[in-house]
């Protein structure tokens, strides 16, 4: 499959559209598009790509995406309930720059690598909710509302690299792609590089410079970084004992997963899960 290039249709003379998205999983491919886009996650969990980023989302999850920046929501195939969100996209050309939007610029500018919010507050999930229920002027009033908003929260990450360039062509993204749903059928397993590269018809040596060049790190390195975060859903959301998680993950070596939890994470497995746990009291 290649890389799909989504064509948004506003709904109305406001040039946004927004809407709440109900399915049994994220469908959509890694794909990219020239309007901005939000999503805040109502439910679901599942692993988020944005350019070269891989990380676990889950219920709550809110993201800001650029122009033109790959992306996708996988969900955890395991899961019972639909996966459910809101989506606001809109066109760069939108926003005109003025000196009371240079709040929202800084903003709209750093989303070109997509910008994760953590802890959003119930105000901001609010004026999401206004935006989609909104019509006209007064959608486009309620989408400056929230992004003003958003430009004064604190709690963001940065996803993609700052080395990460977009390759938007339509053979790059499909290797990506098969890549992608190679890691997600067989991390379990051992992953050996002749396997995946058999796959995208390459060489060992073709494919380790190609995905180095596109993703900006070996593909050993993107396997460790989905496997971890497969891992850290575990210790969260099951009751499976840390070694068990570390097997099930695709790891035949416990110190091995250990040491790539805490280069990852910045944490122990259990001190991750004992962290977690008390968040939740």
């Amino acid at each position: 499959m290649k890389a799909v290039f989504e064509k948004v249709d506003a709904q109305d003379e406001s040039s946004i559209v927004a809407f709440q998205y109900s399915n049994k999983n994220f469908d959509a491919p890694w794909h990219f598009h020239p309007e901005y886009e939000l999503t805040y996650i109502i439910k679901s969990s599942g692993t988020r790509y944005v350019g070269n980023n891989i990380s676990s989302y889950e219920k709550g999850d809110l993201v800001l995406l650029g122009p033109n920046l790959p992306h996708c929501w996988k969900n955890d195939p395991k899961l019972e309930e639909n996966a459910n969100s809101l989506v606001i996209q809109w066109p760069k050309e939108l926003i005109k720059q003025l000196p009371a939007f240079r709040q929202i610029e800084q903003l709209l500018k750093t989303s070109q690598r997509g910008v994760l919010f953590s802890n959003t507050p119930d105000e901001v999930i609010l004026n999401i909710q206004k935006v989609v229920a909104a019509r006209g002027v007064y959608r486009l009033v309620a989408l400056l509302e929230l992004l003003d908003g958003l430009g004064i929260l604190t709690q963001t990450e940065v996803l993609a690299g700052s080395s990460y360039k977009f390759d938007l062509s339509s053979d790059t993204n499909s290797r990506i792609q098969k890549v992608q749903q190679y890691v997600n059928e067989n991390y379990q397993s051992k992953i050996r590089l002749k396997e995946v590269a058999d796959e995208l018809h390459m060489t060992e040596q073709s494919f380790s410079r190609f995905f180095s060049r596109v993703m900006k790190r070996p593909f050993f390195i993107f396997l460790n970084e989905y496997r971890i975060n497969r891992a850290s859903r575990l210790l969260v959301e099951t009751e499976f004992q840390v070694n068990e998680i570390g097997y099930k993950c695709g790891y035949d070596s416990l110190p091995f997963f250990y040491q790539q939890f805490k280069k990852f994470k910045g944490y122990s497995p259990l001190a991750f899960r004992k962290m977690y746990r008390k968040m939740g009291d």
